[in-house]
């Protein structure tokens, strides 16, 4: 089993509802849902909305046996999650923009991934307090692989250079 960390977001429709129902599918689709985080608000990151975020992450658990190698690692489980995300009518343009729904790996157990379409652990994480605050309630102690730093001192590192 390897654990595999999503972050979600969503700021369009039932937002509440649109995180849930993901969840569900990720549980369905990919592995055990093991932590979810607290919803949190957030204004959109990277544009310009009057939509606010209502974000999350989870730990999922996957079975990467050799039975499923392949399917259930890095490439498999982003077009798993690209599918759930067209399924609730998202549309990737290449730009920041509202969405119903938004699903990003952040980290695949201590994988380092770098594929067209794909970066893990996530290479944005550690300037995102939607995605930093959700992690300090469910992995603190999560070692970054490439940085060798805990998700707790990357999100002191963040609020010491933002003042928050």
């Amino acid at each position: 089993m390897k654990e595999l960390i999503i972050g979600l977001g969503s700021n369009l429709g039932d937002r509440r509802a649109n995180l849930l129902e993901a969840i569900d599918l990720v549980g369905k689709n990919i592995g055990v849902v093991t932590a979810i985080s607290s919803f949190v608000e957030t204004d959109p990151w990277g544009f310009e909305s009057e939509n606010k975020f209502l974000n999350a992450a989870i730990i999922v658990l996957v079975d990467n046996t050799s039975a499923n190698q392949g399917l259930l690692e890095g490439s498999g489980i982003i077009r798993i999650l690209q599918k759930i995300e067209s399924g609730f009518g998202r549309v990737k343009t290449g730009i920041y923009t509202d969405r119903p729904i938004d699903l990003d790996i952040l980290f695949y157990g201590d994988d380092v991934i770098l594929e067209t379409g794909l970066i893990v652990p996530h290479p944005k994480l550690h300037d995102r307090d939607f995605v930093l605050i959700p992690l300090m309630e469910i992995c603190p102690d999560k070692v970054h692989p490439i940085t060798g730093k805990s998700i707790r001192r990357i999100y002191e590192e963040f609020c010491q250079q933002t003042g928050t």
